[in-house]
């Protein structure tokens, strides 16, 4: 009986450790966190200043995404949802030439960039929700 006290006293000094929080669960992502008006950065030069413009994005199952961008509205565009990584991809035009998007949702922003079919650019740009849009933090 003696040769169990040992153990006893390891299993009470167990029991009594303290055990850190578990870390929040990483915020699951959905399709409608696309959803709004954005506010677009738009670095078409490497010596010129950032201009801006506005994208409006509406995502719906099972896989698309209507909207405008630049003030020309998607003639396709889709989503896709992979874990935590939303990206999506639209092809505008301005009546000249088509104009391939694409963006992925980082950290509340979208990161993307568009590609000019013909003219010989590709252009960064970044997004961020309108403010009165914005969902506040807890």
């Amino acid at each position: 009986m003696k040769c169990l006290y040992p153990l006893a006293a390891l299993l009470l000094a167990a029991c009594a450790t303290p055990v850190a929080p578990a870390a929040p669960p990483a915020p699951v992502l959905t399709a409608s966190d696309l959803d709004g008006t954005w506010d677009v950065t738009l670095f078409w030069s490497a010596t010129e200043p950032p201009s801006s413009t506005i994208m409006v994005l509406a995502a719906a199952p099972p896989n698309k995404v209507t909207g405008s961008f630049y003030q020309s509205d998607f003639l396709e565009g889709e989503y896709s949802l992979r874990g935590n990584t939303l990206a999506f991809g639209s092809v505008t035009t301005d009546g000249d030439a088509l104009y391939s998007h694409s963006g992925r949702l980082v950290d509340g922003k979208i990161e993307g960039q568009t590609l000019s079919h013909g003219r010989d650019f590709l252009m960064i740009w970044v997004a961020t929700r309108r403010a009165e849009e914005a969902v506040p933090s807890p």
